[in-house]
C-alpha cells in the first residue's frame, strides 16, 4: 500500500496588523484551493497555519499604543483569524507563536542545538540606550546604511538595498524609544555559525531549481556575499525565553522560533485531536478547545 499523507503550511502572519488581500489572494487562497481539492480526491491532509507573535515591531507598536505586547498580538491574532475564517480559509488549526506548546517546542530546538555544541556563545558589543536603560535589539536601532546611503536603515537590514547588517555597521546611529545616539556596552549571545554551514545551504538552494527567480537570485546574492554567525538570541523581554543558564533577560531571535510554529502547530493539532477522542471514548462529550483558545475545526 502506498500511503501518503500531505502536511500544507501557509505563512504566518504577522500579528502587528490584519491580513491584507493581497496576502489573502497570493498566499492562502491558493494554499485552499490545494487542500479542497486534496480532501476532495479523499486524500489524508492537513492545513496548517497561526500568527507569529514575537519580535521588536510587536513590542514598538506596543509602546506607541501604550498597551502590552501581549494585548497586541491578542488584538491582531483574533482579527486575522476571524479574517481567514470569514474568507473560508480551511486550516485545521489557526495556531500561535505565544501559545505555551509553540514555546516549549522551540526551547526543545534551541536546547537540543545548544547541548551538541552548535552554537557559539559570544560577549559583543551591542548599543544600550541609556535614558531607555536597555539594551537595543535591531530594530530599535536606525542609521544610515553604509552600502547604499539609506538614512533610515534597521540594525538588521537595509530595506531599501535588501542588505543584512549588524547594528554596529550603521553610519550615526540612534535609538528608536527615546531618540538619543546609543553606547556600546557588553552582552552575552549565542551565535549560529553560518559560514560554517554554508556549504551545505548552497547545495540546499542549488537542488531547487524550481523556486522563482527572484527568490534564487536574492538567496544566491547572500551566499556570494558570504553568510556570517547571526544571534539567535536577543536581549528582550518578549519571546521565548532562551533556555540555558546565564540568559536572564534575554529571548530567542524571532527568526529562530517563527519557522518552529509550523511544527509547534501540527503538535497541538494532534495533541487537541487526542484529547478530543479520549473525552469521547470517556463519555464527556464536551468540546475541546485548542491552547491557542479556539475550537478546532473537527470539533464543529
Amino acid at each position: 500500500m502506498n500511503y501518503k499523507r500531505h502536511t500544507v503550511t501557509a505563512a504566518l502572519p504577522y500579528a502587528n496588523g490584519p491580513v491584507h488581500i493581497g496576502h489573502l489572494a497570493g498566499c492562502y487562497l491558493p494554499a485552499d484551493i490545494y487542500v479542497r481539492y486534496l480532501r476532495s480526491i479523499g486524500k489524508d491532509v492537513k492545513f496548517i497555519c497561526g500568527s507569529d507573535e514575537h519580535g521588536v515591531p510587536i513590542t514598538i507598536k506596543a509602546k506607541k499604543e501604550g498597551i502590552t505586547p501581549q494585548q497586541v498580538v491578542d488584538k491582531y491574532h483574533k482579527i486575522m483569524g476571524d479574517s481567514f475564517k470569514e474568507f473560508g480559509i480551511s486550516f485545521d488549526i489557526y495556531s500561535r507563536t505565544s501559545s505555551k506548546t509553540h514555546h516549549d517546542t522551540a526551547s526543545q530546538f534551541f536546547k537540543t542545538l545548544y547541548d551538541k555544541g552548535v552554537f557559539k556563545e559570544e560577549v559583543t558589543e551591542q548599543y544600550f540606550d541609556e535614558k531607555a536603560n536597555q539594551f537595543l535589539a535591531d530594530r530599535y536601532i536606525v542609521g544610515t546604511c553604509p552600502k547604499c546611503g539609506n538614512e533610515n536603515a534597521y540594525g538588521d537590514q537595509c530595506e531599501k538595498c535588501g542588505s543584512t547588517l549588524n547594528a554596529t555597521d550603521l553610519i550615526n546611529p540612534k535609538s528608536t524609544l527615546s531618540g538619543e545616539k546609543p553606547v556600546l556596552r557588553n552582552t552575552k549571545n549565542w551565535f549560529l555559525p553560518l559560514d560554517k554551514m554554508q556549504p551545505q545551504i548552497e547545495a540546499y538552494i542549488d537542488s531547487h531549481k524550481e523556486w522563482k527567480s527572484n527568490v534564487h537570485g536574492q538567496c544566491k546574492s547572500w551566499l556570494n556575499a558570504g553568510l556570517q554567525p547571526r544571534a539567535m538570541t536577543r536581549d528582550l523581554d518578549w519571546g521565548v525565553k532562551v533556555p540555558v543558564d546565564g540568559a536572564e533577560g534575554k529571548v530567542l531571535y524571532v527568526w529562530f522560533d517563527a519557522p518552529i510554529g509550523y511544527i509547534s502547530a501540527t503538535k497541538e493539532l494532534f495533541e487537541n485531536q487526542e484529547a478530543s477522542i479520549k473525552n469521547q471514548e470517556e463519555g464527556r462529550g464536551e468540546k475541546v478547545t485548542t491552547k491557542s483558545g479556539e475550537i478546532p475545526e473537527w470539533e464543529k
